[in-house]
């Protein structure tokens, strides 16, 4: 017996939105403080076995997964957006110069700006702003050297290598605050508050339902210049709006959590493999997929205790979520980097 597309579609939506909730609630239960399933649901009704269930509950668990899962989505929706409009199977946020200008702009307003930078609903603009300039640059550039969709990643990677650099020049100059400045440059969901998913919200619930919009158009791109033309669609405007929703969606995760790697690309890929290229389709179960990436990567951070032996970070440190997604993510896109090899050779 075989599913329909639509069926299929479904089927892998309703089996996601189930894992993806069942993993958010390991998260949830799981850490330093564990909590068995009469604990949790104690806690849930306002009565905890213990005082501080409630706190740990309500205070750090449960808002930080849901920006767990939010940035994830986000993310993955970005990604989804840029393999359509690029129609590059390598294509990720981070091509576009949006991570590397968002957390170039955060640690400049943390080293720069340290009297007012713990504001913590002022971050995320900031970083959020650094994101669209940088995206803004690299779509000016293209555009005045005439460069087609392929081209424009090489514009974004270039660019993301020298705001790299201008970001460690400002970290070789403030050494004593690289503990935490570090944290967030890899990418962490450590502290993650109801302030920051208040910060979030309002962007992701735009930039989400405007990208889930815009499958169609990225559907018309995906055909081609050409074939796009005769479908009536302006393929530099379509372009130029696509790719600045990526950025956004993009900014809107990087400036919250860090600069997380590979989410963006794995959950993209894996979608494309189960359910195919048609972006009605394509662009939630990527975003779905890809928050689960996250939050089960937190999962994992939270259940791992490192020591490191340096005066800036404290004897006992908990694996930020960013580390392990590039665990995950480098061989996968080695993998990645080989098919696509192969498929030039035999092509």
């Amino acid at each position: 017996m075989t599913f329909s597309k639509e069926k299929r579609f479904d089927f892998l939506l309703c089996s996601l939105l189930l894992i993806t909730v069942v993993v958010m609630l390991i998260n949830i239960m799981t850490g330093k403080f564990s909590f068995t399933l009469v604990e949790l649901y104690l806690a849930l009704i306002g009565e905890p076995v213990y005082p501080f269930h409630e706190q740990i509950l309500w205070k750090l668990r449960i808002p930080r997964v849901i920006v767990a899962a939010l940035a994830g989505a986000m993310l993955g929706l970005a990604g989804s957006i840029l393999q359509s409009v690029t129609r590059n199977p390598l294509a990720e946020p981070g091509i576009m110069g949006v991570t590397a200008g968002s957390v170039f702009f955060a640690v400049a307003w943390i080293t720069f700006v340290p009297q007012i930078s713990n504001l913590n609903f002022l971050l995320p603009l900031v970083a959020s702003l650094g994101g669209i300039l940088v995206t803004l640059c690299v779509l000016y550039i293209s555009s005045k050297a005439r460069q087609n969709h392929v081209q424009i990643a090489l514009v974004g990677v270039l660019l993301s290598s020298i705001i790299q650099a201008c970001t460690s020049f400002i970290l070789l100059g403030n050494q004593k605050a690289i503990g935490s400045i570090l944290l967030w440059i890899i990418g962490s969901l450590n502290g993650r508050a109801w302030i920051h998913l208040q910060a979030l919200l309002p962007l992701a619930t735009v930039t989400i339902i405007l990208g889930l919009l815009s499958a169609g158009l990225a559907n018309g791109l995906r055909l081609g210049d050409a074939q796009a033309k005769v479908l009536g669609i302006d393929v530099k405007k379509a372009r130029f709006c696509l790719l600045l929703l990526a950025s956004l969606l993009t900014a809107g995760a990087v400036s919250t959590i860090g600069a997380i790697s590979f989410i963006g690309l794995i959950g993209p890929h894996l979608a494309k493999q189960l359910i195919g290229e048609d972006a009605r389709r394509f662009f939630p179960i990527s975003m779905l997929l890809s928050a689960l990436l996250l939050v089960t990567s937190d999962a994992i951070a939270q259940n791992l205790i490192i020591y490191l032996p340096f005066d800036f970070f404290s004897s006992e440190s908990q694996v930020p979520a960013g580390a392990i997604t590039a665990l995950l993510g480098a061989p996968f896109f080695i993998y990645l980097l080989k098919g696509t090899s192969r498929k030039e050779i035999r092509s």
